[in-house]
């Protein structure tokens, strides 16, 4: 698999990265500074603006899959979704997958009360503006997507994790917390996963969930 990936210098997108490529797929990093990769066989680094749709489209064209794994200070993904979806569907990419963060949006209701608590206080801006552009850019994508609704992350070595179609859980007790490696697996599972199109996956720990 041939796959694009936004992030890639971040904690879970350089995780993606590292991955991909040592299950032996193609990656395009797109970053804002490509001398803050290093070379590796197999990766292909493009500079470029998230707002730029017309260099998005050029990097994208012959992948398979975009993953978008970018984070910062709002309005970023108001501003960056709608440009990032528009050159997915000019390059004629099949597949996407968007990382989100649990909490943000409808999900808010499904954590527990103390989880709730931080989502309305400590990232509220943070998880509002991912609430919007996805609310605003998703129904209208024509390519199969997925998002995914990752719990807490943090450093460390892989863990036994879950993965669920939100659909299905009804409470994500407490506040669990994943390594940002586990993220990184199961997102690049989905993105060759054409059954999980048109759904929003939440990623938690194995106890972490409740149907």
């Amino acid at each position: 698999m041939k796959l694009a990936v936004f992030g890639a210098t971040g904690n879970v997108g350089s995780e993606i990265v590292s991955q991909a490529l040592s299950r032996g797929d193609e990656v395009v990093a797109y970053v804002r500074t490509p001398a803050s990769l290093a070379p590796q066989p197999g990766l292909t680094i493009i500079g470029g603006s998230v707002t730029d749709a017309a260099a998005m489209t050029a990097a994208f064209l012959g992948v398979d899959a975009v993953v978008s794994a970018i984070g910062g200070k709002p309005p970023l993904m108001q501003n960056a979704l709608p440009q990032i979806a528009t050159a997915i569907t000019q390059a004629g990419v099949g597949r996407f997958v968007l990382v989100s963060a649990f909490g943000v949006g409808a999900t808010k209701n499904k954590a527990s009360s103390f989880a709730r608590l931080i989502y309305s206080t400590a990232v509220k801006s943070l998880f509002e503006d991912k609430a919007k552009s996805e609310a605003a850019v998703l129904p209208s994508l024509a390519m199969n997507w997925t998002v995914v609704y990752p719990v807490n992350l943090k450093k460390g070595i892989p863990v036994a994790s879950a993965v669920k179609d939100l659909a299905a859980v009804s409470k994500v007790p407490g506040l669990p917390t994943l390594p940002f490696a586990n993220v990184a697996a199961a997102v690049l599972d989905l993105a060759a996963d054409d059954a999980a199109s048109g759904k929003q996956m939440l990623i938690t720990t194995a106890a972490g969930w409740r149907a």
